[in-house]
């Protein structure tokens, strides 16, 4: 490394050709400390924790030093560990080090201002920190809305303010630049890679915003450090920095195991731009600085867009309504970058196309009325909406380029579930040794998502099993770890009555289910996220309540016969079950909900008769009999906590089951989409308002306000 490379001070020599050499020096130190951190995080992203941790250390600079990215690349190590896994002390950890580097930014931003160093030919000096400083507060506060309090929840606004305060300078730079550069009749040259072989010519670098003086030319650890530079941008951008083959010998175009067995076996070792849109020929601070703002201004604007009723009232604090069409394409754009910009940006697309609760419904197939391309090769609004194939590709890119990746691995899986292909999805995860995954927050994820899609195919005993594992591994919510895998044990055992299953373990079945349901209310407090309890605990407890308060006036000896619908086909809904089942697993379920009998059932609670309906309405609409589905929730639920007097919408209010009434206004909506089409628009409206209208905050009602939220969006747009 070279040496000198270190901290400016300027000394006094303003103007000076000493002070103009360490200015140089300080701009190549600043790209390759960028370069550092930039592999250090891919390398995270390849799960090899360890090694990216490492490098950081090794990288660290010494006191006094710039260390402001060094610290940002922990902060995004440590977000995506904590927002992984929502443990307590990994929150914790990400914020302060993320509070770390919003300080360093300032600092740093300040520190550029003054001395003049300009380490882009674009944008004015100091404004790679001012992004480090978006990035930091943006991802500071979603650690804090993630944690599900109102109170947290204010606080991350108040900071989001922040961030898209600064936001907005560097967007007036960029559009300067790019008014500018549009007059001039297109881009700025900034100069290109050339030998250093004559000592006579002029040298540019990419990453020296001007040329350099015939003393800098002259300097053989200078220009070599600078080529190092380029050649450490150039290996990351073909994905052969992190000690891997080449990316292209693993890009495919299909997704699931099939396709990665009939990968050619043969290898090239030749280090090419792999794919289309990736761009070498931008220096290091500049990729930085426009990949983070698209993804920052992106992420922000989706965000505060998805809040839910229960926090919306204070998106004033912020003055500014995001939307989420908008976000979403800045969100797109960044993922042509390739950094961790381009791979934080496709992580976020995939939790939102794909993810667990997919706020992209897709059911809710509504077309944008306006299908205008914003810009040459941007995405218009259907695309946005269901970008299919895109995102497909998009992912596959990412597995080709972090091929020990469990995460982009998870992704896939995801992805085949959500195309219904759940057996796919679980054969993809059992390829990899859950044991060697390094982020145990990957591993823990890996690990409950494959018990969400195992119990969605109703293997009820090996997904009880997965679940039960966590509790070893993760410091998330063990109590709701133990209710879940006590319904799925429950759920065997009820298939065993009904003749659906064959074999000698029912007895086993019936005890593991008595023993974890009941018993998991018992482990609420000994695992809690911020002191208090998690919203699916409080779930979790309130159903066990009212299983005793069913068995108490049922004066029933086993408790089992207290529990109506099965409380695992209630807990498929969270976890978007129901739109990922095929034909098959539909008509299971439907055959467990309508057909099994016991004491509670047979009662007939009115609460519990509810759920059932509710969840039978799902399974008929998904396979087909969408009439049929809309008049059972039109029939059976929706009176009991809903009516139309005199023109005047009447709500009735009940708390029994929080979660059931918005979730059923929504799925109503839904409905009418399904039956009328862009005829029922209006009706579709005025459900989704009734949903949100119903109550203010709720049990879970951070994750379905937000589908609420983003169907009427939708709606609201192609009406």
């Amino acid at each position: 490394m070279f040496k000198v490379f270190g901290t400016f001070t300027g000394r006094g020599h303003s103007g000076s050709e000493w002070q103009r050499d360490q200015k140089t020096k300080f701009i190549v130190k600043q790209a390759y400390d960028f370069e550092v951190a930039l592999k250090a995080m891919d390398l995270v992203l390849d799960d090899r924790v360890e090694e990216g941790l490492q490098l950081l250390k090794y990288n660290e600079p010494a006191s006094g030093s710039d260390q402001t990215v060094t610290v940002l690349a922990r902060g995004v190590i440590e977000f995506l560990e904590a927002t992984l896994g929502f443990e307590g002390e990994a929150m914790k950890k990400a914020a302060s080090t993320l509070s770390k580097a919003e300080n360093l930014s300032l600092k740093s931003r300040q520190n550029a201002q003054k001395m003049d160093i300009n380490s882009s030919s674009f944008y004015p000096p100091g404004t790679v920190y001012a992004v480090t400083y978006t990035e930091s507060c943006l991802l500071h506060a979603l650690v804090m809305l993630f944690s599900e309090s109102m109170v947290e929840a204010a606080k991350a606004l108040l900071k989001l303010r922040k961030a898209y305060s600064m936001l907005q300078e560097i967007l007036d730079a960029i559009r300067k630049v790019e008014l500018t550069q549009k007059n001039n009749g297109g881009l700025a040259e900034r100069g290109s890679q050339t030998s250093f072989a004559s000592d006579n010519s002029d040298i540019n670098f990419l990453d020296i915003p001007y040329k350099l003086s015939p003393k800098e030319q002259q300097d053989r650890e200078l220009l070599e450090y600078a080529s190092q530079v380029q050649d450490m941008r150039e290996k990351r951008i073909c994905g052969a920095h992190i000690g891997n083959s080449p990316a292209v010998n693993r890009l495919r175009s299909e997704l699931g195991i099939k396709a990665i067995k009939e990968i050619p076996g043969k290898e090239t070792q030749e280090y090419t731009v792999p794919f289309q849109d990736l761009d070498v020929g931008q220096a290091t601070i500049d990729e930085f600085i426009l990949s983070g703002v698209n993804l920052c201004f992106g992420i922000l604007q989706v965000v505060l867009s998805l809040i839910p009723p229960a926090i919306g009232a204070v998106l004033s604090i912020v003055g500014f309504r995001g939307s989420r069409e908008e976000g979403l394409r800045l969100v797109w754009r960044a993922t042509k970058y390739r950094n961790v910009h381009g791979c934080i940006g496709l992580q976020a697309l995939m939790f939102y196309y794909d993810g667990p609760f997919q706020f992209t419904d897709v059911d809710f197939d509504i077309p944008l009325t306006t299908s205008v391309k914003s810009s040459e090769g941007e995405m218009d609004g259907p695309t946005l909406l269901h970008p299919g194939k895109i995102l497909e590709n998009a992912l596959l890119q990412s597995r080709a380029f972090f091929p020990n990746s469990a995460l982009w691995l998870l992704n896939e899986a995801r992805m085949l579930a959500t195309h219904g292909r759940l057996s796919d999805a679980v054969d993809l995860m059992d390829s990899i040794d859950v044991e060697k995954i390094q982020m145990r927050q990957v591993r823990t994820l890996l690990i409950f998502d494959r018990a969400i899609i195992l119990s969605q195919m109703h293997s009820y005993e090996r997904a009880a099993e997965d679940l039960l594992s966590l509790i070893e591994i993760s410091d998330w919510s063990h109590a709701f770890y133990t209710y879940y895998a006590g319904a799925c044990y429950l759920e065997n055992w009820r298939m065993y009555q009904l003749g659906l299953r064959k074999g000698e373990s029912a007895e086993f079945c019936k005890k593991r289910a008595r023993d974890l349901i009941f018993g998991a209310p018992k482990l609420l407090g000994k695992k809690t996220f911020k002191s208090k309890n998690l919203p699916l605990d409080r779930f979790m407890l309130r159903k066990v309540e009212q299983f005793g308060q069913i068995q108490e006036k049922l004066k029933l000896s086993d408790p089992l016969d207290a529990i109506a619908t099965s409380p695992v086909h209630e807990i498929a809904y969270f976890y978007n079950g129901y739109n990922r089942m095929t034909q098959k697993e539909l008509k299971l379920s439907q055959q467990l909900i309508t057909e099994y009998h016991n004491p509670a059932i047979d009662h007939e609670n009115v609460d519990q008769e509810l759920i059932k309906d509710f969840l039978f309405s799902l399974t008929l609409r998904r396979l087909g009999e969408v009439q049929q589905g809309s008049l059972l929730l039109d029939k059976k639920v929706l009176p009991h906590f809903f009516s139309i007097q005199n023109g005047k919408v009447k709500y009735i209010k009940k708390q029994e089951d929080p979660w059931l009434y918005p979730a059923a206004f929504y799925e109503r909506a839904l409905f009418s989409w399904k039956l009328k089409n862009m005829k029922g628009l209006a009706e579709c409206k005025e459900w989704l308002t009734r949903a949100q209208n119903y109550s203010v905050d709720y049990e879970l009602s951070t994750r379905i306000g937000m589908k609420i939220k983003a169907a009427l969006d939708r709606v609201e747009h192609s009406l």
